[in-house]
């Protein structure tokens, strides 16, 4: 089995984005990213800010199709 698991490092320890349960004594790979946590990244306009807190509920919704313009409207 392989877990990923995203968070970061504050005060020296490693704090999860989620609560994470793993049973028993489990052997761990941790990779440090050379960048800086949502919460302390600026607001670059990046996607990956934009949605730093967003957790995907698997709910997808279908696509509105608006149809052909029928005025000035462009989409």
């Amino acid at each position: 089995m392989l877990l990923t698991i995203q968070g970061y490092f504050e005060a020296g320890k490693f704090v999860t984005d989620e609560p994470v349960k793993v049973s028993g004594h489990k052997k761990a790979i941790l990779t440090i990213l050379e960048e800086d946590s949502p919460t302390n990244a600026p607001d670059n306009g990046s996607l990956a800010y934009l949605f730093r807190n967003y957790h995907d509920d698997n709910i997808r919704e279908p696509i509105i199709d608006f149809g052909e313009a029928v005025g000035n409207e462009k989409w």
